[in-house]
């Protein structure tokens, strides 16, 4: 995992929580990558040095300028685009690599996304995507035990938010989705099996205590077990 400079400190959680990526899905260091809804860049922070070249595409402005900053300070060659992720505009198989981490439930149409995705592929290209499975899960719970006990209910955004979640499926109904685009599934593993107690003030120990993190990996990669991590991750082709 690349070191972080000083001014993106407030990345470190997401970097050392997307260790995971690389783990499961590896690149092969000449390979030009589209990184949908890409942030302010903590994959391209934690694949660095592993890929040739990488467009990320984000639709708020300020998250592209701090992926462009990153990128330039972790010399990648990486360029940006603001655009509705549904639809990029690049031609067609432009890709050798798609990643699209934790962005298909905040769209408004999923199907779309991937129609742009399997476009976007060179035939024999791989995307790697997670899936919410049991993130949201676990934070509805304690939002409705916070309601309870403090009897203020919680506050729902008017309208279309991208921070927003739009939709809730079962995984295995997010890889069908993915298989309709003409996608070939290759194979799935959650990304953690703790809950996302970081968003409480909690270090994401089960990440940086090693001999733990190994624990969870194997863990997460049993089959029927995985879809009750906080996400699932999943490896497709493009048909040649």
């Amino acid at each position: 995992m690349s070191h972080l400079p000083p001014e993106f400190k407030h990345l470190e959680g997401k970097v050392l929580s997307s260790r995971v990526y690389p783990e499961f899905f590896s690149l092969r260091g000449d390979e030009r990558i589209l990184n949908v809804g890409c942030g302010e860049g903590p994959q391209m922070a934690v694949y660095a040095g592993r890929f040739k070249s990488m467009l990320g595409v984000d639709i708020i402005p300020d998250r592209l300028a701090g992926f462009r900053k990153l990128g330039e300070s972790l010399q990648q060659d990486v360029e940006t685009l603001e655009s509705n992720v549904e639809s990029i505009g690049s031609p067609d198989d432009s890709f050798d690599v798609v990643m699209a981490i934790d962005i298909i439930e905040h769209v408004e149409h999923p199907e779309k996304l991937l129609q742009e995705i399997q476009r976007l592929l060179k035939p024999g290209g791989r995307l790697l995507i997670t899936f919410p499975a049991m993130h949201d899960k676990f934070v509805d719970g304690l939002s409705a035990m916070k309601s309870f006990f403090t009897r203020k209910k919680k506050s729902h955004r008017e309208g279309w938010h991208p921070d927003d979640h739009q939709h809730e499926y079962p995984v295995g109904k997010w890889i069908g989705m993915v298989e309709q685009s003409g996608l070939k599934f290759q194979r799935s593993r959650a990304t953690t099996m703790f809950p996302p107690l970081h968003l409480y003030g909690v270090p994401r120990f089960w990440f940086s205590f090693g001999p733990l993190h190994a624990l969870d990996r194997t863990v997460c990669s049993i089959p029927g077990v995985m879809k009750l991590g906080q996400t699932v991750m999943s490896e497709f082709v493009k048909p040649v």
